[in-house]
């Protein structure tokens, strides 16, 4: 069978999505208003949008810190397993409460995942215990834990060029500041950010009021960051890289990092131990548009850049911002 061709978008479908990427939660109904077409013509094409697989789900950005978690990142290359024991491998890692990230990659490695614990030391237990059950079939890995994570919008998206240099960072500073029941309004809207307070009450056994009083200061605490719609990039034509920078004068650090966060197709960057100075993940069209990229970057900092590498994401298969 040949390869089936990515669904045709127009202009109209484009600004759905940078819509849904600035704000996953808000009313179709405003959308609808933005974009000068009927509510119902709003509702067919979002609904088209999904039944094509483009858009996935949609995510709510939680600051896992804030409900007392930190975050580490695993590598896998496997021992040229069958495709039958990674699949094994990759169910199993998806149905792990505590991987929230897991995706394909092409390179030097075959997986990826991200992880949550409570502290370093549960983080270096964690990443033992996931460990465990397939090391006999992983030939090599690496690992490292994150002290900032940003996110930036699509803004590759964004009708006419527009720049939104709005972003959201999560920090290692662990501090809990939620309850129970917040943890499970946050479980629940981590699955679905577009479920509205009857229903979470509903499922929980509270009232709407309740609900939403409670999301209302989780989102003024900063707890509950935003909202996107999480996209499969194949869909829409776009590939996506990650990029590793190793510092030789780290006195660039702030100026490389807002010079990355200014390009419309960096989506997020991580400050991180254990790995290379700053990593950055590249939606992109095609390997040009990323090596165009990234000689930019070499470019204007090559007196403090001693190296860098990049692997690619072939495709994800878990995306939640709470233990779930």
């Amino acid at each position: 069978m040949p390869p089936m061709k990515a669904p045709r978008l127009d202009a109209k479908d484009w600004r759905i999505l940078h819509e849904l990427d600035r704000d996953a939660a808000q009313p179709l109904a405003r959308i609808a208003k933005k974009l000068h077409v009927g509510r119902d013509v709003l509702h067919y094409r979002v609904k088209r949008l999904e039944e094509q697989g483009i858009i996935k789900k949609y995510i709510t950005v939680i600051d896992f810190a804030k409900v007392g978690y930190l975050m580490g990142a695993l590598y896998l290359k496997f021992r040229h397993e069958a495709p039958e024991m990674v699949k094994e491998i990759i169910e199993y890692y998806k149905q792990q409460k505590e991987v929230w990230w897991l995706l394909d990659m092409e390179g030097e490695f075959d997986l990826a995942f991200g992880w949550f614990a409570t502290n370093i030391s549960a983080l270096r237990d964690s990443q033992r215990k996931l460990m465990e059950k397939y090391r006999k079939h992983v030939q090599d890995f690496k690992f490292r834990f994150y002290n900032k994570f940003y996110h930036f919008r699509k803004n590759y998206l964004s009708p006419g060029g527009v720049f939104s240099s709005d972003y959201k960072v999560i920090q290692a500073n662990v501090q809990k500041i939620t309850d129970e029941t917040d943890d499970r309004i946050l479980r629940i809207l981590s699955e679905n950010a577009r479920m509205g307070y009857v229903e979470i009450a509903n499922r929980l056994g509270l009232t709407a009021a309740q609900v939403h009083y409670r999301m209302k200061k989780l989102k003024e605490q900063k707890v509950i960051l935003g909202s996107k719609a999480l996209l499969d990039l194949k869909k829409i034509g776009y590939e996506w890289y990650k990029l590793d920078i190793y510092l030789d004068d780290y006195s660039v650090y702030d100026e490389l990092l807002k010079f990355v966060s200014s390009h419309p197709n960096v989506i997020y960057a991580y400050d991180a131990f254990g790995g290379a100075d700053l990593e950055l993940d590249i939606e992109v069209r095609n390997y040009e548009e990323f090596k165009k990229l990234e000689d930019t970057i070499k470019s204007k900092f090559a007196d403090a850049i001693e190296k860098t590498d990049f692997i690619i994401f072939t495709k994800e298969h878990k995306l939640m911002y709470f233990p779930a």
